[in-house]
């Protein structure tokens, strides 16, 4: 039968540049979170969105420029999501109302890391070993958000509202209860048959959360 007696084949359509450069953000999210900086070839990630690796030259330069793009636009994101929920001078705030900020960060974290796991897998992967990848988000993104937790929990601390945690370590109990499951979905699901991208698995965990890092917070405080 000749090759078009079934009708003309389907056209696709044109994409963008603007298209094609989100796209090519997405796709290298998906493969820095997977298998880190080394690890990501820049032939896969054009391949997983039907683009051409020079396309990568065009829009980022290097694979330096896009991974440095695509943790910029999670921590973007982040910032979006977790923007004025901690007040900047925590000493004018009540304890009952710093507590209930603090649990409503925890539960945006929790439901950021649930749609975004890439971010934690990166830092995962950059967090191994010293580098200058490393240094650069850590100092442009990790230290701000670190900087604004530790005076917050500080005084929920003292105020006996919150678990004895010092504030030093209490970022990395937060960052890792708040993003493991996501990041080990798949572990997840053969252990336990749920899958922690559901709604009521987020919500039990953030709740979850909420309840061990703030014991001393009573229901209409939280």
């Amino acid at each position: 039968m000749p090759r078009n007696a079934e009708g003309p084949s389907p056209v696709r359509p044109r994409r963008t540049r603007s298209d094609i450069r989100e796209a090519l953000l997405q796709s290298a999210l998906s493969e820095f979170g997977a298998k880190g900086f080394d690890g990501a070839s820049t032939l896969s990630i054009a391949r997983r969105v039907d683009a051409h690796q020079p396309q990568i030259n065009y829009h980022f330069t290097s694979k330096e420029i896009l991974w440095t793009t695509a943790v910029d636009h999670l921590f973007g994101l982040l910032a979006v999501v977790l923007h004025g929920v901690l007040p900047t001078d925590v000493a004018e705030v009540a304890l009952p109302e710093l507590c209930a900020a603090f649990a409503e960060g925890i539960r945006r974290f929790v439901c950021f890391a649930a749609e975004h796991p890439e971010l934690n897998q990166i830092m995962v992967h950059e967090g191994t070993a010293a580098s200058d990848r490393l240094t650069w988000m850590t100092e442009m993104h990790v230290r701000p958000l670190f900087e604004a937790i530790r005076p917050t929990w500080q005084r929920l601390r003292d105020g006996g509202v919150a678990a004895p945690i010092d504030s030093d370590v209490l970022y990395y109990v937060l960052v890792g209860a708040a993003s493991l499951p996501y990041v080990n979905a798949p572990e997840v699901q053969l252990l336990t048959g749920r899958n922690p991208a559901d709604a009521e698995w987020i919500g039990a965990h953030a709740d979850g959360l909420v309840a061990m890092l703030l014991p001393g917070s009573s229901a209409e405080t939280v």
